[in-house]
């Protein structure tokens, strides 16, 4: 599990490493926002998921037997 999270990390870095070098300025902040509005669209996503998931809970839709 720790090698699969270092390597996934490393992947990461070798990506940023890449657009570092290669992407100007202006599409450093055009990749980056695109980035930032993708993390909250992901993150709203889990959050209704959440949600959704916890009324199912509420209302015993979801089996105990997990």
């Amino acid at each position: 599990m720790i090698g699969r999270l270092f390597r996934i990390f490393l992947l990461f870095a070798f990506i940023a490493l890449i657009i570092n070098r290669l992407f100007s300025r202006k599409q450093k902040r055009a990749l980056r926002e695109v980035m930032q509005i993708s993390a909250w669209v992901m993150l709203g996503a889990a959050a209704a998921t959440l949600i959704w998931y916890l009324v199912m809970l509420y209302f015993k839709h979801i089996p105990d037997a997990y």
